[in-house]
């Protein structure tokens, strides 16, 4: 009976703190939305005590005001939205002012995301109304059709290769079987991809700080005020790369600015990938597509579009330049007991690891310096200096970390004689 008391004890103790780890839960209004982020478009929440909206410019965004269950949750130090137990989306007419003036009045419709070449891959856009409602219709009867052309391949398929079983048995037992042609491949799948419709307030502003706020029946609709800041997106584009060592390949090294240099071993080869990419101060970009994130103002931030379309690099060791070309690499573990990485030009039908410029170091003592340069003008130039760094020197080292010892060991015998000459 003494044990099940303790039990029980023991139970209520474990109870009470997890009791007391559940979050309070609040209804709230917070803003919902698929943002533009320069490059692609990405899925955010504003939370409802957060009163500043930040989007950016050129091309348009989606959002709602959504009445759900809002709770903050200590250990990550992010607010959290229940939008499966609560989700009520608010109607009526959005209005934009800036500086007291109205600008735009915007009502909800739905839109549609168009993904050419599947969800990662960017390249999407929005679509409104109609024509997001047709998108949508195309592309469902797009996926009917390569489902009935798939099973029908794959129907042509499996007869096929009962028709081989069939064949060779008959063979082995001395018949005559006719010759069986293979059936056409199987039909690739469509990478594009086009959401459901669904109801939102469209977005398309220039750059600059508004004000903005739901009405419904010509009243405003209570905890529905934000302001609005949109960034201006011209003038960022840059091109930055990342250094892949031949013995790390796994983890590149980013090299975002001229004042970066790449330091490298005499006789290595190293490897350089370059990006499209857009140069933003924190406090302009984390808010866009995290703004519950804490962001510094005044430090840099690379956003890495996709990989550069700049095909070859100009190296430079002293007298000697050289262009390189961009090279489809493959990576292999070396054999034997030695745990490292062989990189090797792709053979054919291999599917590369790295798509790179495989830039060669001279050997030991020839050029302390060298320079890469993608040779592209203005803002889309990478320029990097290289450090070739030779092999320590053993034994200057040690006569260099003895200096002191030995300065101050001659200083004590110089003053010891110079006592016994005294003396």
């Amino acid at each position: 009976m003494r044990n099940i008391s303790y039990l029980c004890v023991l139970a209520l103790l474990v109870a009470v703190p997890s009791r007391a780890m559940e979050p309070e839960r609040r209804d709230a209004v917070v803003v919902a939305g698929r943002v533009w982020d320069g490059f692609a478009f990405k899925d955010m929440f504003l939370p409802s005590q957060m009163s500043t909206l930040h989007l950016m410019g050129g091309s348009d965004s989606a959002i709602t005001f959504v009445e759900t269950r809002e709770y903050y949750w200590p250990l990550s130090r992010q607010v959290y939205v229940d939008f499966d137990g609560k989700r009520d989306e608010l109607g009526g007419e959005l209005r934009i002012t800036r500086n007291g003036r109205l600008v735009a009045t915007v009502l909800p419709a739905s839109y549609a995301t168009v993904f050419p070449k599947g969800a990662v891959n960017g390249d999407a856009r929005l679509l409104w109304g109609d024509d997001a409602a047709a998108a949508f219709d195309t592309y469902e009867e797009e996926e009917r059709s390569f489902a009935r052309r798939y099973e029908e391949a794959s129907k042509r398929r499996s007869d096929y290769e009962r028709k081989l079983v069939q064949t060779g048995a008959a063979r082995m037992q001395g018949q005559t079987a006719p010759v069986i042609q293979p059936p056409e491949p199987l039909p690739e799948p469509n990478l594009r991809l086009v959401t459901k419709p669904v109801p939102a307030y469209r977005i398309a502003l220039g750059p600059g700080e508004y004000d903005m706020m739901l009405y419904e029946a010509g009243k405003p609709v209570v905890d529905t005020a934000r302001h609005l800041q949109v960034l201006d997106l011209s003038q960022r584009a840059t091109l930055v790369g990342e250094v892949v060592p031949e013995e790390r390949w796994t983890r590149p090294i980013p090299s975002n600015t001229d004042s970066q240099r790449i330091f490298v071993r005499p006789g290595s080869t190293f490897y350089l990938t370059l990006f499209d990419a857009d140069r933003f101060d924190e406090s302009e970009y984390i808010p866009v597509v995290s703004p519950q994130s804490d962001a510094v103002v005044g430090r840099q931030t690379f956003v890495r579009r996709k990989p550069s379309e700049v095909t070859a690099v100009e190296t430079r060791f002293g007298p000697d330049e050289r262009e390189v070309a961009l090279s489809r690499l493959k990576v292999e573990q070396t054999s034997g007991a030695g745990f490292g990485y062989r990189v090797r030009a792709v053979r054919n039908a291999e599917k590369e690891d790295i798509t790179a410029f495989a830039i060669t170091v001279p050997p030991v003592g020839q050029h302390a310096r060298g320079h890469v340069t993608s040779g592209v003008d203005g803002d889309r130039t990478f320029n990097r200096e290289i450090v070739v760094v030779q092999p320590r020197r053993d034994g200057l080292a040690l006569g260099l970390a003895l200096l002191p010892f030995l300065g101050w060991l001659g200083f004590r015998i110089t003053r010891r004689q110079g006592s016994r000459s005294v003396d």
